[in-house]
């Protein structure tokens, strides 16, 4: 009877396993052929890039990608493949992540169990699991492609496990390191992190020449490897661009731009210690990985040599990068940062649930069940049956949005579609920029904040950087500079009700705002979107009504009221501070630049905070206000670290006067701040 379990048992996981499997990728595949996809972030992200890459641009010098030049190079293939389009963008992004996430688990387990049957069980229990766990963001593409982006460095550890000699081990770690840095800088990091952190231990235990030089040759042929895949895909000009853009311009951009209101960060570790027990998600998460990470590193500190410590080593590593896989949580805390952690907790905790079921076996005499142990076996059936029975999208993908794909689709005449906001706004938007053509029909110059869909229904390129957001450090000013030399025809910015994030951006970016008004009013708009044409004339400037010398330890100041007629229901004040910050320990890495310089506002219509830039020393931001209204500014600092402070040097107050041209604009952002 065993062969005939040795037979059985893979054929009978593998079907698991596909079932479980396919789940991601028919969700993934109606996403992308009913497209209904947000307007700023996810889809487009993606699609601006191949589009670059398509249209000859140079990555790291006419652009880059925000988590990592590699992630569009791995979608570009498929993407051509596909036909190209937002469609072939979107059927590439949707299929790697619903492949890549499953995959990761077969190659893992089989890795570190050495059969198929068992690979194929453990994965379709961690599939399960992951539905059981909510693990949306790295299930499915979601936003920004978590799974895919930590997938490598998730498996760094089979490469270093199965390398069968020092040079294998170097050249195979080092290679998946520097290939892990390449698909996202901050998980790349997280791997190269937790692998020095092991290679510390391990020489701690026993301190050998060829550990140290087994450690010190890996990393660098991490970065060698970083290197060489920037280079193939941008040149040494676009290797260095790429680099001063991940490694430097945006971890000093992460916390005071990205990791303020309206996205929840951790003020002080206290408050930290709080935010966890409020989302159990997520300390468990952190709390399930330091204790595999404790079990292991002692596991290795024991038995460091020969294949146990070969294997004690690697699973210690996965351990270590599952918890500073997480250290994003630090920037912008939402559970999604945890779920790459929650991965490496499923797979440890299952090939601990293995180990544990060839014990249980061996002690009561059970043979094994289709191909795995017997209790190994129940428990995934247990696992399995309870996941398909609570989540509903799981039966529902299986037995309605399959057969309609293979019936509409594949076998009849389904094409792609668009749903939610977009029929609409392709007839709006197409009509602003047809309403503004030249003469003989030709384009007119289109400057987007979230450059999209209908730069690319037209064969245009946003002038710079695609998304504002993305514009950091010194790109900053670059991008105004670039955008009051170029006096684009049209201007596409996205309206206050679509996202409250809008209202984040004018605050941190209101340099961009001020020229949008000086120069510009609104011409349409699209349900996201609003289109502004320039000015026929000069508007009335700023009118100053203040200027304050701020005493010494001042940390709250009280605005001049405004008073109204009775018709204007609101006016715009733009305050400019001039500041002064101090944080004695930013050179330490990973919360050196976390602390936070805010101004909380009190008695204005404008309540989300305004986030200082801690290296200017000088901003200007937006502020709403009624009539009679006098808003109060509070100026503090939220820090992981002692010795932070912020002193006020001045700071001036104008009105900016509107009038009917910025109506729909402003009407929108009081309504968004009245909500």
């Amino acid at each position: 009877m065993q062969p005939s379990f040795r037979r059985t048992g893979p054929g009978l996981w593998v079907v698991c396993f596909v079932l479980f499997g396919l789940v991601p990728l028919v969700v993934g595949y109606e996403s992308a052929m009913h497209f209904g996809g947000v307007a700023i972030d996810g889809p487009f992200q993606l699609y601006n890039s191949l589009r670059r890459i398509q249209g000859g641009f140079r990555p790291g010098v006419d652009f880059q990608y925000f988590h990592g030049l590699g992630i569009p190079y791995l979608h570009y293939w498929l993407y051509r493949l596909l036909g190209g389009g937002l469609r072939g963008s979107e059927l590439a992004r949707e299929i790697i992540a619903a492949s890549t996430f499953p995959a990761v688990f077969v190659v893992f387990f089989r890795a570190f169990t050495g059969s198929w049957s068992r690979a194929f069980c453990l994965a379709a229990a961690a599939m399960a699991a992951s539905f059981l766990l909510a693990l949306s963001a790295v299930l499915f593409a979601s936003n920004g492609m978590l799974g895919v982006r930590s997938a490598l460095a998730t498996l760094v550890p089979v490469a270093l496990y199965l390398a069968p000699s020092l040079r294998a081990r170097i050249l195979a770690g080092g290679v998946a390191l520097g290939g892990a840095l390449f698909l996202s800088t901050e998980q790349g990091l997280a791997a190269v992190a937790a692998y020095v952190i092991v290679c510390a231990v391990a020489v701690a235990r026993r301190p050998q020449r060829s550990r140290i030089i087994e450690a010190t040759a890996t990393v660098a042929v991490s970065v060698v490897t970083l290197g060489l895949c920037l280079v193939v895909v941008g040149g040494f000009s676009g290797m260095r661009g790429a680099l001063r853009y991940n490694f430097r311009v945006v971890p000093a951009d992460q916390y005071w731009y990205f990791g303020v209101p309206p996205n929840h960060f951790i003020p002080s570790w206290s408050a930290g210690v709080h935010m966890l027990a409020a989302v159990p998600p997520v300390a468990a998460a952190l709390l399930l990985a330091v204790i595999a990470a404790s079990v292991l590193l002692r596991r290795l500190w024991l038995a460091p040599d020969g294949d146990p410590g070969r294997r004690s080593f690697a699973l210690s590593m996965l351990a270590v990068y599952g918890l500073l896989s997480a250290v994003s949580l630090l920037g912008v805390f939402t559970p999604a940062y945890a779920q790459p952690c929650w991965r490496v907790v499923i797979i440890l905790g299952l090939l601990a649930a293995s180990k544990t079921a060839d014990r249980l076996d061996a002690r009561s005499g059970h043979r094994g069940w289709v191909g795995v142990p017997r209790s190994l076996a129940v428990g995934a059936f247990v696992l399995l049956a309870w996941a398909a029975v609570s989540i509903r999208l799981i039966p529902t993908a299986l037995t309605v949005s399959l057969p309609h794909i293979v019936v509409d689709h594949l076998f009849g005449d389904a094409r792609f579609g668009i749903t939610d906001i977009w029929p609409e706004t392709l007839v709006d938007a197409q009509a602003a920029i047809d309403a503004h053509r030249g003469p003989n029909g030709e384009l007119p110059t289109l400057w987007s904040t979230y450059a999209g869909w209908i730069e690319a229904r037209n064969g245009i390129f946003q002038p710079s950087v695609d998304y504002i957001i993305h514009a950091l450090g010194p790109g900053r000013q670059a991008y105004v500079d670039a955008f009051r030399a170029l006096q684009p025809t049209l201007v596409q910015t996205v309206r206050p009700g679509y996202t409250p994030y809008e209202t984040w951006i004018e605050n941190n970016d209101w340099p961009f705002y001020d020229e949008l008004l000086a120069n510009y009013q609104v011409a349409s708009s699209t349900p996201w979107s609003l289109f502004w044409e320039r000015r026929p004339g000069p508007r009335l400037v700023a009118r100053q009504i203040g200027s304050l010398s701020i005493p010494a330890g001042t940390a709250s100041v009280q605005l001049p009221s405004i008073t109204l007629d009775s018709t204007t229901p609101a006016s715009l004040l733009v305050v400019d501070v001039e500041y002064e910050t101090k944080n004695p320990l930013h050179w330490l890495p990973i919360v050196g630049s976390s602390p936070r310089y805010l101004v909380g506002i009190n008695g204005a219509l404008s309540r989300t905070p305004v986030s200082l830039n801690p290296y200017t020393g000088h901003t200007r931001f937006p502020l709403v206000v009624r009539s009679g209204q006098s808003p109060v500014l509070h100026f503090q600092t939220f820090s992981l670290l002692p010795g932070v402070t912020i002193t006020l040097r001045a700071l001036r107050v104008s009105v900016l006067p509107l009038d009917a041209g910025d109506g729909p604009w402003f009407d929108e952002l009081l309504a968004r701040l009245r909500h």
